[in-house]
């Protein structure tokens, strides 16, 4: 039942409300103006969504990830038994196409990383009408309704799941959700091989990582704490130093005889980073590791189902370079999406310099790049030509771009007089809802974290409250953590909507005057009150 109440507790003495709630999600993304296809997944969570853009870029995704559309599409390669249409696949050709990706790469998985045979791994497909199961074996068809009576619901987008005692990942390919952006000359790896990148590359956080086994499985390096925030307004040295660590690293694979001085440059810039912006250093290094493993085995098992002949290792490399590594000509507008080529070019080059690096990034802290560049002396290289003044430009387009929503909900926030309702995560074991949003911001006076463009059903005992594209803040209370959302002193229109809020009552809390919610009065002894 949804409850709100009065608390004086935060950290800046704001007064607030505070809605308590049964149910809540993680998930997010944002694009970026790299020169890598397409990305998946931060933490058990697409953190690439909702992603558009022009040319080669690469979006990443979040928790138990969801991701937005894409808006863009390109006829591109893709997996020997994919499509290479510009259509959407129907879905005996993601059925089709997943077969023969899974056959070729799963089985071997487990020598990309230790712990990453997949070769019993069961993949669930389905678009919500229809149903498949597919392991490294072949197919078996299946319905929704067999889904669900196993207690298998058609997920979001993807999802940890137990099929005849087996983990699997489920995966819904009906939503619109699974097309890819183009790298260079309108060329990328299709949308079935995509598919297969992010299911792959989740697989590996939800049963290797730990995230779908439970919090004593997790690696203790992903245990530490973490954000994936950027400091808004945003910086453009931070951004370009990254696109030279990547830069460097992606040279150092591509042509070894340049290994030593391509290694020397990253470690230069490396290190110039972490002195300059030690704090985006700390606070990046869990998803350094995070999504830089996984997404190493992502790409990796890609290049496992495309090349010719499957087991090459000089077509593996060669698919690698020429589709899934671009040079970065530009920057980011968010650290956490440099993490997952970075540790894809470090994975990859440590692999070839026979470190031992997989065991050390499971009980960290290091980063694939730290152990990559230890030892290393730092010397610097000339940029590219005009990566500065691009990204100095894309910088101020995107600051100008993020303060349109940012700018008046921070306002509202630091506003003493307005009203500020408190969202608390789910009970523990509850399955939340699917959460999107833009991007993470760190503020100057602003506590916590800043969410722009957040998108999520809330789901209460009375029904549903949606927000929907809003600018909302993440902190603590009390030692709780609550996504918090400014409201209208004046009663204006609130920002949420849903069969939970039709009609409207107000609250009146000290400190602030009058606020109200659209919403419905429960007739239910214990509803919604102040």
């Amino acid at each position: 039942m949804g409850v709100f109440r009065y608390v004086n507790g935060r950290r800046d003495r704001l007064p607030v409300l505070v809605l308590l709630v049964a149910g809540l999600v993680t998930g997010g993304g944002q694009p970026s103006q790299w020169g890598l296809a397409d990305q998946a997944g931060r933490e058990a969570r697409w953190e690439p969504a909702g992603q558009t853009g022009q040319g080669a870029r690469w979006a990443a995704g979040g928790p138990t990830g969801q991701t937005e559309p894409r808006a863009a599409t390109a006829t591109g390669l893709t997996s020997t038994a994919g499509t290479g249409t510009a259509a959407e696949p129907t879905f005996a050709d993601y059925v089709a196409g997943l077969k023969a990706d899974v056959a070729r790469a799963w089985p071997r998985a487990g020598t990309l990383f230790p712990g990453a045979d997949f070769s019993r791994l069961v993949l669930l497909v389905s678009d919500g009408r229809q149903a498949a199961v597919i392991t490294a074996e072949g197919v078996t068809p299946t319905s929704v309704a067999e889904m669900e009576r196993r207690g298998v619901a058609v997920p979001e987008l993807i999802a940890p799941a137990e099929w005849d005692g087996r983990h699997a990942v489920a995966i819904n390919t009906a939503l619109g959700r699974l097309r890819f952006e183009p790298g260079p000359d309108g060329q990328g790896i299709g949308p079935v091989l995509t598919v297969f990148d992010k299911i792959t590359h989740e697989a590996f956080r939800f049963y290797v990582q730990g995230f779908a086994l439970g919090p004593d499985r997790i690696w203790p390096s992903l245990r530490a704490e973490g954000r994936r925030a950027t400091e808004y307004p945003l910086r453009a040295a931070p951004r370009l130093y990254r696109a030279m660590i990547y830069n460097e690293l992606r040279e150092a694979y591509r042509a070894p005889a340049t290994r030593p001085a391509r290694l020397a440059a990253a470690a230069y810039w490396a290190e110039r980073w972490a002195r300059e912006f030690p704090a985006e250093r700390r606070g990046i290094a869990v998803v350094d590791i995070d999504a830089g493993t996984a997404e190493y085995v992502g790409k990796s098992a890609v290049a496992m189902a495309a090349a010719t002949p499957p087991g090459g290792r000089r077509e593996q490399r060669a698919f690698l370079l020429n589709e899934l590594l671009k040079p970065a000509t530009g920057g980011t507008d968010s650290v956490d999406l440099e993490s997952y080529p970075i540790g894809l070019a470090a994975g990859l080059v440590a692999d070839d310099l026979g470190l031992d690096w997989k065991a050390a990034v499971v009980n960290g802290p290091d980063t694939p790049l730290d152990l990559v560049v230890r030892g290393v002396t730092p010397s610097a290289r000339p940029e590219p030509a005009g990566l500065r003044r691009t990204i100095d430009e894309q910088v101020a387009q995107a600051n100008t771009e993020i303060a349109m929503d940012l700018d008046p909900a921070i306002a509202a926030f630091r506003d003493p007089r307005t009203a500020l309702l408190l969202i608390p995560p789910p009970p523990e074991g509850t399955q939340p809802e699917p959460r999107s949003l833009s991007g993470e911001y760190i503020v100057e006076r602003v506590p916590g974290t800043v969410y722009r463009r957040f998108t999520q059903k809330l789901r209460v005992n009375s029904g549903v409250l949606e927000a929907k594209e809003l600018s909302v803040f993440a902190d603590q209370v009390d030692g709780v953590d609550y996504t918090i959302i400014p409201f209208d002193p004046t009663g204006g229109d609130s920002p949420l909507s849903g069969d939970a809020f039709d009609d409207v009552f107000t609250a009146q809390a000290p400190g602030f005057g009058l606020s109200a919610l659209r919403g419905r009065r429960d007739q239910q002894q214990g509803g919604p009150r102040v």
